[in-house]
């Protein structure tokens, strides 16, 4: 059975140790913290058992939780046969509520026979954990009542997992220390840890995101013989999870893993049922993608999903690869541009996947740092098209690393102005005007005909000028083509038809 307390296996048996992280073997147990009342924690149990293996008498200890006077919430790994899904016999099992200590007489002290257990449906073991929720059902009802120091405890609401950052607790009869060789105490203990996301814990949760979840203490961890017991938040606490496994011996600052209460695939078979929804799960990562052979600033990166089963929403999140772990971009839009900010930084898109049984987070792998952007846009102008005092130009633009670009468009043309009177020096006399020039800018109005193709156009224009037209094309990053782009025209007004045309024509 995994998770019993250290030093009460049979044969001195090695702990279970399926999968292996970056930072160690996993293993399904977790415990530690300070000494702690009863009456602090009166929804705790103490879940011991005993029976024959290998011809050996075996006790093993997890902790749990008081659902209703009938009903206690473990791990699923504390009612099976040793590295198995194989459950015990239900008779093996034995809870003690209302007791500070695992071995103790006080008057508050429940025991009660474990009539029936339920393990979740797609319950499976190290290195894919996931559904390690049993709820067991009493031989006779506990008594409820603060007088008692048993209490039934809420479970936080459905869909309700905690945020990063929350503060946390935890409380069990496990080991204080994780050195080999150690024995708990028969005490009861807590400790206060810090919900974390699971992109920092991936190692160990693996596809499983939506029905585990992590927290860790700098100064404190869970350890052997704590699994089964309640993770919980606030004050009145509510149940946010299950003790189900940490990193072998115990080491503070490490995150460890808890069975999501509120995710619907593990709330549902809680609540009763025998065919949960089942939350997506990735078939293959999400990849982070530059429009060319590297990411450069104001070039769009597009976050593709991967794939998944379970026919998920997304939601994509957009953040930098480095210490400060800054959100840039979250929601439903897969495509991120990385302004001249984020130059020398590598980033990561972190997909959520969103169905009927809960909510999976996983993460691409991590871009190269971002680049500036280097090549210009190419342009091209076609002829302007006129008629009487109107002209249109064609306008096709676009830019090799996909960047935004900005579109001006004038037509100029200089016409005669008289000049300003000039006031004469010698004789105190205004001089006469004298002709001069000036060039009227016309901005001309533009629309979108196709995808990098636009419309310049502009009325009232002057007949007998020589009118120029000029388009100037700018990526986001300031990059233009090296020579903008000039066309010239002058309109001529419609031939008049003569008098004698006229009269034949009236005629």
């Amino acid at each position: 059975m995994l998770g019993l307390a250290a030093g009460v296996l049979a044969l001195g048996a090695p702990p279970v140790s399926a999968a292996t992280s970056a930072e160690g073997p996993l293993v399904p147990y977790i415990v530690g913290g300070q000494e702690a009342s009863i009456s602090q924690f009166p929804w705790q149990v103490y879940l011991e058992a005993n029976f024959e293996e290998n011809g050996s008498h075996v006790v093993g200890a997890c902790g749990g939780s008081i659902l209703d006077s009938t009903h206690i919430l473990t791990a699923a790994h504390c009612v099976d046969v040793e590295g198995t899904t194989v459950q015990h016999p239900a008779g093996d099992f034995t809870v003690v509520a209302g007791d500070s200590e695992s071995y103790g007489a006080t008057p508050t002290r429940q025991v009660a026979g474990v009539e029936h257990i339920r393990t979740h449906p797609y319950y499976a073991l190290l290195p894919e954990t996931k559904d390690d929720v049993a709820v067991l059902t009493l031989s006779k009802a506990l008594t409820l009542s603060g007088a008692m120091d048993a209490e039934a405890i809420p479970l936080i609401s459905s869909g309700a997992t905690p945020a990063p950052g929350t503060t946390l607790s935890v409380s069990g009869y496990g080991l204080q220390s994780g050195a080999q060789g150690s024995e708990p105490d028969g005490r009861l203990y807590s400790t206060s840890l810090t919900a974390v996301a699971s992109d920092p814990c991936r190692a160990a949760v693996g596809v499983n995101s939506a029905v585990l979840l992590c927290a860790i203490s700098a100064t404190s961890a869970t350890c052997r013989g704590d699994s089964g017991g309640a993770l919980t938040e606030g004050s009145p606490a509510a149940q946010v999870g299950i003790v189900d496994f940490g990193l072998e011996g115990c080491p503070v600052n490490r995150p460890g893993g808890f069975t999501n209460v509120a995710a619907p695939e593990v709330r549902a078979f809680i609540e009763g049922s025998e065919s949960p929804p089942v939350a997506a799960r990735p078939t293959s990562p999400p990849l982070i993608k530059a429009v060319g052979s590297s990411p450069v600033d104001y070039s769009p990166l597009t976050c593709e999903p991967g794939t998944w089963s379970g026919s998920p929403s997304f939601t994509y999140t957009f953040q930098v690869e480095d210490a400060s772990q800054r959100v840039l971009q979250s929601g439903p839009s897969n495509v991120y541009s990385p302004p001249s900010s984020l130059i020398d930084l590598p980033l990561v898109c972190i997909v959520q996947a969103s169905n009927a049984g809960g909510v999976t987070t996983y993460r691409s792998a991590t871009s190269p740092a971002i680049s500036p952007d280097t090549v210009r846009p190419s342009s091209s102008l076609g002829a302007p098209r006129c008629h009487l005092r109107a002209c249109t130009l064609s306008i096709a633009a676009s830019d090799p690393n996909a960047v935004a670009l900005g579109i001006q468009a004038r037509a100029s043309y200089v016409v005669a102005a008289r000049c300003p009177a000039r006031k004469a020096k010698s004789r105190g006399r205004r001089s006469a005007g004298r002709a001069c020039k000036r060039t009227v800018n016309v901005a001309m109005s533009l629309s979108s005909t196709s995808a990098g193709h636009y419309r310049a156009s502009a009325r009232a224009l002057p007949y007998g000028k020589r009118i120029t037209f000029t388009t100037l094309v700018t990526n986001a990053a300031g990059l233009r083509p090296r020579k903008p782009l000039v066309r010239a025209v002058t309109l001529h007004p419609p031939a008049k038809r003569s008098r004698a045309k006229a009269k034949r024509h009236k005629r």
